[in-house]
């Protein structure tokens, strides 16, 4: 067995040994120090919203009967550019819960699901009798805050570490916390325009409700866009220790490496292709259709596959090497539904290389 440096060790403990303060707030002062951006709660690495109504109704309520909740980590940040220059803090782990109080106190939702006070269910804030206002108010958190001085990558580090949400991380969400940069900023803007949300069978009208926006699966998508042009998806192989998700992660890293002039040039392909795709091909473009009985079946209005042969064909025949994109109409589209080895290169091993080359090719070959 090598022998252990253990001066080494101790520095490297030392180094790395994190500096906290423990702190309770009242729930009160919680909101107004979010209400300010006194406390922050989508730091870079942090996930988007994921409980529904009933999960934060019952947080609500153990609240209200004073049940424990686990601590919240705060990450301390000074911040000279507030008008009272005090600290900032951000939030690493309690995200979910610090904004399920926070919508409550906000009424931007009514209380839901309740079973041991279910007299409550259906009442907003403003509705709860004075003296159950005044006990959430009242009530504290136990908060950790971790000092200013630690370094950013260990604050991402502590985020993974601690994460105790109920809910499992996705791989886009552990993308967003590892893998921070203009690349991965620049991704999750582009999930938000409107053509793109169309094109995903996003309600436009509350895109916060939907489970791609929840999940950050928008926000792949669009690095799943750019991970595949100018045929780079021909240079992934699977292996047992590299998946598709290790492709996307690989790439991600590279897209934070890239100029803002690069980063500009990618942001205009990709709306420019999501405008000419839905003008052309309307908003259920990326639809998968199973043809049966000699007639065209709708599976999904939205399917990933699709999106891919569609989105990075499109680009590289229509804009990249500039064919005619009236030369091929949806309904041209749609029959390749009937070709069987198209068919099968949008399920099963779609994510293989083999299988993407098929159905990219395979647009691509129709202009």
């Amino acid at each position: 067995m090598e022998e252990i440096d253990y001066s080494e060790l101790q520095s490297k403990a030392k180094e790395r040994t994190v500096k906290t303060q423990a702190i309770e707030y009242d729930l009160e002062t919680l909101v107004k120090k979010i209400n300010r951006q006194t406390i922050k709660l989508d730091p870079e690495y942090q996930r988007r919203h994921r409980w529904k109504n009933d999960t934060s109704s019952r947080l609500i309520e153990s609240l209200i009967l004073n049940i424990p909740i686990p601590v919240i980590y705060l990450s301390q940040d000074f911040d000279v550019d507030t008008e009272t220059e005090e600290s900032r803090y951000s939030v690493i782990d309690g995200q979910q819960r610090l904004t399920a109080i926070n919508n409550y106190f906000e009424n931007k939702y009514c209380l839901e699901g309740l079973v041991t006070l279910n007299s409550l269910n259906g009442l907003f804030y403003k509705d709860l009798p004075p003296f159950l206002t005044r006990r959430l108010e009242e009530r504290t958190i136990k908060c950790l805050r971790i000092d200013s001085t630690v370094d950013a990558q260990v604050k991402i580090d502590i985020f993974q570490r601690l994460n105790s949400g109920s809910v499992k991380l996705e791989p886009q969400e552990l993308r967003n916390a590892v893998y921070i940069g203009k690349g991965n900023e620049l991704c999750k803007n582009l999930s938000e325009y409107e053509n793109f949300r169309t094109l995903l069978q996003i309600d436009l009208t509350n895109p916060d409700e939907a489970v791609k926006v929840q999940k950050m699966e928008d926000v792949e998508l669009v690095l799943r866009f750019f991970s595949l042009l100018n045929e780079n998806y021909t240079s992934f192989k699977r292996t047992k220790d590299y998946t598709f998700s290790d492709f996307l992660s690989n790439y991600l890293d590279s897209l934070n490496k890239k100029s803002e002039v690069d980063l500009d040039g990618l942001s205009k392909l990709f709306k420019e292709t999501m405008d000419i795709i839905i003008k052309n091909y309307g908003n259920e473009a990326f639809a998968k259709y199973k043809f049966q009985d000699e007639k065209f079946i709708l599976q999904s209005r939205f399917n990933s596959a699709v999106y891919d042969a569609i989105a990075v064909g499109v680009y590289e025949s229509v804009i990249k090497n500039k064919k005619d994109i009236t030369k091929v109409t949806y309904e041209g589209i749609q029959q390749l539904f009937k070709d069987t080895e198209f068919f099968d290169s949008l399920s099963g091993s779609y994510l293989e290389s083999p299988s993407f080359s098929l159905r990219i090719n395979k647009i691509k070959f129709l202009f």
